[in-house]
């Protein structure tokens, strides 16, 4: 008979195989992004730049200030800037830049649309009024350097459909260690966008910095069967482009393209935020789906390794510790690969403190963000489906 010692060595080795084979796959992947460098042509596409803001009356005034410096290379360029049902002084202030800077233009929702997630319908709304043939997305906390915008739309002059970029946390030096982990966590989403874009089946980008023709997005239909949901207006999205197979999809590294953003201001702002990236686990294509449920489960086993070889001074514990110790190694061996194409090292320091916590974090938010309840720009948490 099979005692429970072999079954999870027999358990943990398949995942393993499974598993480490794929980070060097994903490490070969972000190199291929190198590939997909800027290219000159005479074609200059018009843009259309979109920010979604509810109550953001301190983040919208130094974005302004950013996005009247982007180099815009003659560019036809115009601001969109969606007043969602601000209840503070951001529609005062969108209004007083309308009067100081004319490529800036206003909408305002007053109230949230039965079966429309209230910012995919934010971005609708700006897409169907706006002039450019490039729409490109940031957020009101984003920070993009002065040349953004110039970055990302010389990709669309190559033969681009979709571009998403990084957009790291900003940290100063004297912020304390939980922030520094805490844009390490988010660096490694970069990195696992852009290594899958570069093997050409990309699975996420932040809507913080992320851009498509408006053709694309119309030939697709919008957001499709997505719309509901309060969350994904990037990568569901992103989702919904890659599977028509025909579209290009460009993963932007340049250092010029990067948008910094604020870290998450509290420990709870925190938790919502990954329990919204964690909500849509099961609404991704099968394949999608399947990998992340595998790698719960690895994560799981280890726990459990661990668990019980304490317990019952179980051979179990050493073999946990091993597959542990392997599992750092590979993914400092892919992250210390992403970071130097990101050109982003600031946190790489901390990866081997912080990974002891990794099994607990992707557990709990892999398996409480199922449950698709979560607060985002609400003043209470609500279900992650805005149902008719």
């Amino acid at each position: 008979m099979i005692t429970l010692t072999e079954l999870f060595i027999v358990f943990i080795t398949v995942l393993v195989l499974a598993y480490f084979p794929a980070l060097i796959f994903l490490k070969k992947g972000i190199t291929k992004t190198v590939d997909n460098g800027l290219h000159n042509s005479k074609e200059k596409k018009s843009v259309s730049v979109v920010i979604c803001a509810r109550n953001e009356e301190k983040n919208l005034p130094a974005l302004f200030s950013c996005l009247e410096k982007q180099i815009t290379d003659q560019r036809k360029v115009e601001f969109i800037i969606v007043n969602d049902r601000s209840e503070d002084n951001t529609a005062t202030i969108i209004e007083n830049q309308l009067k100081k800077d004319v490529r800036f233009k206003a909408i305002h929702i007053s109230e949230k649309t039965t079966g429309f997630g209230p910012k995919k319908y934010a971005i609708d709304c700006a897409i169907k009024k706006a002039a450019g043939e490039i729409i490109l997305l940031t957020d009101a906390d984003g920070r993009p350097g002065d040349k953004w915008l110039q970055s990302i739309s010389a990709y669309f002059d190559k033969s681009a459909d979709m571009v998403i970029g990084y957009a790291p946390y900003s940290i100063k030096s004297d912020d304390g260690f939980i922030k520094k982990i805490l844009a390490l966590e988010y660096f490694s989403h970069a990195a696992i966008a852009a290594a899958t874009c570069g093997v050409g089946y990309p699975v996420t980008c932040v809507g913080t910095n992320m851009a498509y023709l408006k053709k694309v997005y119309e030939e697709i239909g919008g957001f499709g069967k997505y719309k509901a949901f309060v969350s994904g207006d990037d990568d569901l999205f992103l989702t919904l482009v890659r599977e028509q197979c025909k579209y290009k999809i460009f993963y932007a590294l340049e250092k010029s393209s990067h948008v910094y953003n604020a870290p998450p201001k509290s420990f709870n702002q925190f938790v919502q935020q990954r329990l919204r990236y964690a909500s849509k686990g099961f609404n991704y294509p099968l394949k999608v789906t399947a990998s992340l449920t595998l790698y719960v489960l690895f994560n799981l086993a280890l726990l459990g390794g661990f668990i019980f070889g304490l317990l019952d001074n179980n051979p179990i514990l050493w073999s946990s510790f091993g597959v542990l110790f392997l599992k750092a190694f590979f993914e400092f061996y892919f992250l210390n690969n992403a970071a130097r194409i990101l050109d982003d090292k600031r946190f790489l320091k901390y990866y081997f403190v912080t990974s002891i916590f990794h099994i607990p974090y992707v557990l709990f938010f892999g398996i409480l963000g199922q449950f698709q309840f979560y607060k985002w720009a609400e003043k209470s948490a609500e279900p992650g489906i805005i149902k008719n």
